[in-house]
C-alpha cells in the first residue's frame, strides 16, 4: 500500500480534531520542549502526531520517515529549522 500525501484538509483535522496524550521522554528533551517557543511546540506536535499517524499504518519506516520528510516540507519544516529545533543552546 502506498501512502498518499496528505491534503490540506487532512492536516487541518490533524490540528483541529486533537487528544492530549502524556509522552515519557528524555529529561534533556522535555525541558528544550518546555523552553520552546509556542510556535516551536506547535511545530514539534505536528511533527510528532504525523510520525504517530503514520506509525500506526502497515508501511516500512522508511516509507514512514520518507512520507514525513515530504510533509514537513511542504509545510515549512526544513532540515535547517528541525536542526535549529533540535540544536541544543
Amino acid at each position: 500500500m502506498e501512502l498518499q500525501p496528505l491534503s490540506f484538509q487532512d492536516l487541518t483535522l490533524l490540528t483541529t480534531m486533537t487528544k492530549p496524550i502524556m509522552l515519557q521522554v528524555d529529561a534533556d528533551v522535555a525541558d528544550a520542549f518546555n523552553q520552546a517557543s509556542a510556535s516551536q511546540q506547535q511545530m514539534i506536535q505536528s511533527v510528532i502526531s504525523l510520525w504517530l499517524k503514520y506509525m500506526a499504518q502497515p508501511n516500512s519506516l522508511e516509507e514512514i520517515v520518507d512520507q514525513i520528510r515530504t510533509e514537513a516540507a511542504s509545510n515549512g519544516l526544513t532540515p535547517e529549522i528541525l536542526a535549529g529545533l533540535l540544536q541544543d543552546d
